[in-house]
């Protein structure tokens, strides 16, 4: 098998468009979905006022003590439900903003690649295995962590074996784990957003609209992130070579 030739389990469609980022006007429905859903969650909270953001805070934010102390306000279940609807909350509109400039960019290859369905799914897992990080590190504090920064660092994950993909005979085709690891190029990138990210959680951030104090949580992005690139490695559509 020549270099240029896929290895089985990792073929793509015939004619399948190559690897590259469409532009951004051009996003799927499936990625404006989820920020216009994002921005209206935010917006409402916004015009809502201060009793409607705490309340949303007290519902819906993920609170590590709530799992080791029964006696702490909440209501009956948050604890659980919250591991997946503290995705939905932000801290400030630039919070927001960033998070969605990268879900857009990383979340239209993505989503084009793996179908509305596997995407929404890949950004669920990945945003679960994020908070489940920051849970574990923080467990039994008493402290509030918000944001879709584990989701969109699982659609960065996703989006690097397409970002570095191969162009092959009819189509185009993600690179496996194997490659990946091995690509000099995605190593130095995945070597920099690390530092980025650990340079960002230890300098932190405050002035949080919802919390008076606020930090970047480091762990649910690196937990995300692994968690979107093993997922898209799961969920890529493969097709295989016939005679």
């Amino acid at each position: 098998m020549s270099e240029q030739s896929p290895p089985p389990g990792h073929w793509v469609r015939p004619n399948q468009p190559p690897l590259k980022s469409p532009p951004a006007i051009n996003a799927p429905a499936a990625v404006l979905g989820v920020i216009g859903l994002l921005a209206a969650i935010h917006g409402a909270l916004w015009f809502g006022g201060e009793n409607w953001q705490r309340w949303a805070l007290f519902a819906l934010a993920l609170i590590p003590v709530r799992f080791t102390d029964p006696g702490f306000a909440m209501i009956p279940g948050s604890q659980y439900w919250s591991l997946f609807t503290y995705m939905l909350l932000h801290a400030d509109w630039m919070h927001l903003l960033f998070n969605c400039l990268w879900l857009l960019i990383f979340g239209t290859p993505a989503a084009r690649y793996l179908g509305t369905s596997r995407f929404l799914a890949l950004c669920v897992i990945s945003g679960l295995v994020g908070g489940l990080c920051s849970l574990a590190l923080h467990w039994g504090q008493e402290i509030i962590i918000i944001g879709a920064s584990g989701a969109v660092s699982g659609l960065l994950g996703a989006a690097m074996p397409l970002i570095y993909g191969r162009s092959v005979a009819g189509g185009a085709r993600p690179l496996t784990l194997g490659e990946l690891i091995r690509n000099p190029r995605a190593l130095m990138f995945t070597g920099v957003w690390l530092a980025l990210t650990l340079f960002s959680g230890a300098a932190g951030w405050t002035g949080n609209s919802f919390v008076s104090e606020g930090g970047i949580a480091w762990e649910a992005h690196i937990g995300g992130f692994l968690a979107g690139l093993l997922c898209f490695s799961w969920m890529a559509p493969r097709t295989v070579r016939t005679a």
